[in-house]
C-alpha cells in the first residue's frame, strides 16, 4: 500500500501559471513515479499535463494542493515544494526586464 503525501503551496509570480512554470512542474513531476495531483479547489490537475495545469487558472498568491501517492511521494512533493518556493527561479529564462 503506497503512502499519500499533501502540501499545500502559493503560487509566486504575478503571471501566476502560466505556460513556463507549468511546464516546468510538469517535468520534475515526470522525474518520479508516484501519482501527483495539483488541486485548486475542486479542480483536480495531473501534474506532468500543462495543459491540465493551465486551466486550474491559478494566479498569483494562489494556494494549491499538491498530493502525491505511491513509493517516492515524499520526494516528489518535496521537489515541487522546493520549485513553488524558488519562485521557479533559476529553473526558467533569465530575463533582464
Amino acid at each position: 500500500m503506497s503512502d499519500a503525501v499533501t502540501e499545500n503551496v502559493t503560487v509566486p509570480g504575478r503571471n501566476g501559471l502560466h505556460m513556463v512554470p507549468c511546464s516546468l512542474i510538469a517535468q520534475r513531476a515526470s522525474k518520479f513515479s508516484s501519482q501527483i495531483t495539483i488541486s485548486k479547489g475542486a479542480t483536480n490537475a495531473d501534474a506532468r499535463n500543462i495543459f491540465e495545469l493551465l486551466g486550474l487558472g491559478a494566479g498569483e498568491g494562489t494556494v494549491l494542493t499538491c498530493q502525491a501517492n505511491g513509493e517516492d511521494a515524499a520526494a516528489a512533493i518535496a521537489d515541487l515544494v522546493d520549485l513553488f518556493e524558488s519562485g521557479f527561479e533559476g529553473h526558467a529564462h533569465r530575463g533582464s526586464s
